[in-house]
C-alpha cells in the first residue's frame, strides 16, 4: 500500500539520488501561487515536489492512467482542496484509450503507445482527455508547470495542444526517448520541433547539467540508459517569457 510514509520517501529519493537537477530546476522554475500539471504521476514523486513548490495558494492537477496508482494518489491527496488527481491518460482526444501495461504491476513503463509484439503484458482500457482541453476541465487560469512523463505519447500530446502552450507558454518537463519510438522515428527532433515553433528554448539535462538540444546526440546521450552520467532522457523547454538563469 502507497502510505503516505513511502510517497514522502519516495519524493525525497528522487530528489535525492534520481533527477536531482530535474527536480531542483523544477523547484526553482514553479512559483509559490501558481500552478502545475503532472501528466503520468506514476506514484507521486513530482507530484509531491510540485504540490510543495505551488504552495497552499497554488494548484497541482496529477493525472495517472494506471487505475490503482490513481486510487493510491486520490487517498493521499483527498484532504487537499488545492490538489486534483485525475484517473486518465492525455492524449489527442477525450474518451476512452488502450493503456499497454509491460510489467504485471503498476510500471513506469505503461503507454498509450503500441508496444512491440510480445511486449505487453497487460492491455486495459481507460478514460483519456485530449491535452487542449485541460484548461477548460480544470477551470485552470495559468499553467505555469507541466511536467509529463508518458512513455512515447509527448509527441501526440503536445502536438495536438499547441494552442495550450502558445496560449499559457508553461515550462515543460518532458522525458523522451528514442527506445520509446519506431526505429525511423526522430522523437526528440519532432518535439522540438513542435517547441520550436512555438519559440520555446530546448535544453536536455545530461549528467546533472543542462545542454542545449541542438547539442543533443542519440549517438552520444541516448546510447546506454545505465550510462547515466551521459545518458540525456530529461528535456526542458522554457519560452523566452519565462526564461531566467538556468542553472549548469
Amino acid at each position: 500500500m502507497l502510505t503516505k510514509l513511502r510517497l514522502i520517501q519516495r519524493a525525497h529519493r528522487y530528489k535525492r539520488r534520481h533527477d536531482p537537477a530535474e527536480i531542483a530546476e523544477m523547484l526553482r522554475r514553479i512559483p509559490s501561487g501558481g500552478t502545475a500539471i503532472d501528466i503520468g504521476a506514476h506514484k507521486g514523486a513530482y507530484s509531491y515536489w510540485m504540490g510543495k513548490a505551488v504552495g497552499p495558494k497554488g494548484r497541482l492537477v496529477a493525472i495517472e492512467p494506471q487505475p490503482d496508482l490513481a486510487h493510491r494518489l486520490k487517498e493521499y491527496y483527498k484532504s487537499n482542496p488545492r490538489v486534483r488527481v485525475r484517473h486518465s491518460a492525455v492524449s489527442d482526444s477525450t474518451g476512452t484509450i488502450t493503456l499497454h501495461i509491460p510489467d504485471a504491476g503498476p510500471s513506469h513503463g505503461a503507454t498509450i503507445r503500441e508496444l512491440k509484439p510480445g511486449e505487453s503484458v497487460r492491455v486495459i482500457e481507460v478514460p483519456s482527455i485530449a491535452f487542449s482541453e485541460l484548461p477548460g476541465e480544470f477551470a485552470l487560469r495559468r499553467i505555469d508547470f507541466i511536467k509529463c512523463d508518458c512513455e512515447g505519447a509527448e509527441r501526440v500530446i503536445f502536438g495536438s495542444g499547441t494552442d495550450v502552450l502558445d496560449k499559457f507558454k508553461p515550462t515543460v518537463l518532458v522525458e523522451c526517448e528514442k527506445r520509446h519510438a519506431e526505429e525511423h522515428c526522430d522523437p526528440v527532433g519532432e518535439l522540438w520541433e513542435i517547441f520550436r515553433s512555438l519559440g520555446y528554448n530546448g535544453h536536455c539535462f545530461v549528467g546533472g547539467r543542462l545542454i542545449d538540444i541542438n547539442n543533443f546526440d542519440y549517438a552520444t546521450h541516448q546510447r546506454d540508459p545505465k550510462d547515466k552520467p551521459n545518458y540525456g532522457n530529461n528535456f526542458l523547454f522554457v519560452h523566452p517569457q519565462k526564461s531566467s538563469m538556468l542553472i549548469r
